[in-house]
């Protein structure tokens, strides 16, 4: 796993949050296309939380104090390589930008993995690679039911998203499905 993904799964979790709020124009200055308000709080808060001394730097010390703090206890050569990592003109600090462009990295590979999950789950319910073909609705409803035993309404779930009541439900429909149940 990389630095970057375990930053930005914590900073997008909000378990990095001992910082106070940095004014929104400072952030909005940076770029931050993509991150939604609540996100942008966030990031604001993990930087802060890293830039113990105010800077506008995260330092080699200030990473290794963080990640001692989060329960890791990583050597002056994990700190030096996680830096050049995400610092590979040398300098070894982080500016802002670059923070959120971890934060943004780690997004898109969070999306990338969540469609790809979808994906699977699809072709493992009978539908065909690529997102072609269809999954029954009774074989969807007895995995949800019996193998699963979840307790979500999958009959009044199935209902919206199957507006045709084909009994059939193509991937965009699957994936629509999952993704409205995991937000609500």
């Amino acid at each position: 796993v990389s630095t970057q993904s375990t930053w930005g799964t914590q900073i997008m979790q909000g378990s990095i949050k001992d910082a106070d709020e940095m004014p929104d124009d400072d952030l909005a200055k940076q770029g931050t296309l993509g991150l939604t308000t609540d996100e942008k709080e966030k990031v604001d808060q993990a930087f802060q939380a890293f830039d113990k001394d105010g800077n506008g730097f995260i330092d080699k010390d200030e990473l290794k104090l963080v990640l001692e703090m989060m329960g890791q206890n990583p050597t002056e050569e994990d700190v030096l390589r996680m830096m050049t990592e995400v610092s590979p003109d040398g300098d070894h600090r982080i500016t802002k930008e670059t923070f959120i462009e971890i934060v943004l990295e780690q997004k898109k590979n969070s999306s990338k993995s969540e469609d790809e999950d979808i994906m699977q789950a699809f072709v493992a319910m009978g539908g065909l690679p690529g997102g072609k073909g269809f999954i029954s609705t009774d074989k969807l409803k007895q995995i949800i039911k019996d193998e699963f035993q979840m307790t979500i309404d999958i009959d009044k779930l199935i209902k919206e998203i199957d507006k045709d009541e084909s009994g059939t439900i193509d991937y965009e429909e699957f994936k629509s499905l999952l993704t409205s149940h995991q937000h609500s």
